[in-house]
């Protein structure tokens, strides 16, 4: 079961809402060994795929589910292969963009979220700072924490008075990780390769080469047509046949994910303590501080989620001009614009 965290009285739509953790124990193993996660400048989906299974949701009101990623401290780390293990190599780098990702069949009905297990299979990591694809940014060789929150939505027009009652946030210890550009405890990589379903050409292999990925993968030899399985033969004789007829697409174009600006994660770098997030820029109409396009408009108010009260807020560097002014800082008494 998820840990809550810390937060005031809420609605009954969202109060008795339970999140329990899919691939709990393969989690655990990757965190026993200190998990690793590839960020790309292209963005990298997240392995072990993070899922969860709800109950307690309002099988007929709507609900939206998003993530965060916040840091773990403000530290930066290295990876010391003499001794295996990770080191403190200094302060942290300047806080990135802080992202929240909308799962996309937000919203949705508290019925089809409870019917089947959650994937967020869409998210991608990035390093890259100026990433205009909506990707969550991260930076490489930093601690961070998953955040998973559930949003209940308010249809009443004064929704925005009881945005504090309508969400619940989750966490869940076992899926921190560092963000890096390559694997650096080859134990990672074997567990990733053994459990990753998508890594079968690399189990194929030696064990002993598992760090090295196959040729197979980097250019598929052409196959003659003796090889081909009879179905694969038999759509291409009747394409033969009828020269003129398009083949029907097999393939999705994945849903749009929903991305937008936070407050910067820097005031939120408490090691042991896992604040409220404040949501910014989610309203309707309003325009993203960076030109990102929005997938979807919000069509409903979303909560906005203040800072402790017995806790100031750190100040974003001015320098990094990446926010306007208004959201400059997390006080503990500001309300969003």
């Amino acid at each position: 079961m998820a840990e809550a965290t810390r937060q005031g009285p809420k609605n009954p739509c969202v109060s008795s809402v339970t999140v329990q953790l899919e691939m709990k124990a393969l989690w655990e193993e990757f965190n026993q060994l200190g998990t690793e996660m590839i960020v790309t400048k292209a963005g990298r989906r997240m392995f072990p795929t993070f899922q969860v299974k709800i109950l307690g949701m309002d099988a007929l009101a709507d609900y939206a589910l998003l993530m965060d990623f916040v840091p773990l401290d403000d530290k930066r780390y290295r990876y010391a292969f003499h001794s295996s293990a990770w080191l403190v190599a200094g302060k942290a780098d300047p806080a990135t963009p802080g992202r929240v990702h909308f799962h996309p069949d937000s919203p949705a009905k508290g019925a089809q979220w409870m019917r089947q297990i959650v994937s967020f299979d869409k998210l991608k990591l990035t390093n890259n700072l100026l990433d205009d694809n909506g990707h969550i940014i991260l930076n490489s060789m930093h601690r961070y924490q998953p955040r998973f929150h559930v949003v209940f939505v308010d249809p009443r027009k004064d929704s925005e008075r009881y945005a504090q009652e309508n969400f619940k946030s989750f966490i869940f210890t076992e899926t921190q990780f560092t963000a890096v550009t390559a694997y650096q405890n080859h134990r990672i990589t074997q567990l990733k390769i053994a459990s990753n379903p998508f890594a079968k050409g690399f189990r194929e292999s030696d064990p002993d080469s598992w760090t090295v990925p196959p040729r197979i993968l980097l250019s598929a030899p052409a196959r003659s047509r003796s090889s081909l399985s009879p179905c694969l033969m038999k759509g291409s004789t009747e394409q033969e046949k009828d020269p003129n007829k398009v083949p029907a697409s097999t393939s999705r174009t994945p849903a749009r994910l929903h991305h937008q600006l936070l407050a910067p994660p820097e005031a939120l770098l408490a090691p042991a303590t896992y604040r409220p997030l404040t949501y910014q820029d989610l309203y309707t109409g309003v325009s993203s501080p960076l030109g990102i396009p929005r997938a979807r408009p919000t069509p409903y108010p979303l909560p906005n989620i203040q800072a402790d009260r017995d806790q100031e807020g750190l100040p974003l560097q001015a320098g990094l001009g990446l926010l306007s002014p208004s959201t400059m800082c997390l006080g503990s008494h500001q309300a969003p614009q």
